[in-house]
């Protein structure tokens, strides 16, 4: 769920900035690789949020459910890591200034992969 609720703000973060950001004369969001990272953010951020639910939902229901947590804290570092990374790359330079929290969020999902084992190297 941390790592659901942080790529919701990455993704909240990211919107507006590419929208409002002008590269040659129009908003970087209309370039195509730009809107299809956007959407890749969308997708999996919907993922991770749908994988937590079920896990929750089945423990609330009493059913076995350590398959689908486990499932999801998989789902939670590798997909985290991809968001942050790619609001990131998104922000370009702007992306590893710490006035944009994007930056923050970005290491915050990061040690989720970390704390789970899954270090990219």
């Amino acid at each position: 769920a941390l790592a659901a609720g942080t790529a919701k703000a990455v993704l909240d973060y990211v919107v507006p900035y590419v929208n409002e950001r002008k590269a040659f004369g129009e908003p970087v969001s209309h370039r195509q690789a730009v809107a299809f990272s956007v959407a890749d953010i969308a997708i999996e951020l919907e993922g991770l949020r749908l994988v937590a639910l079920r896990a929750a939902a089945r423990a609330e229901q009493g059913k076995p459910y350590a398959r689908e947590v486990a499932l999801a804290r998989k789902l939670a570092a590798d997909k985290g890591m991809q968001i942050g990374s790619a609001g990131v790359q998104l922000l370009g330079g702007h992306g590893f200034v710490k006035e944009h929290p994007v930056e923050r969020w970005y290491r915050d999902l990061r040690a989720i992969g970390v704390m789970e084992g899954a270090v990219l190297l």
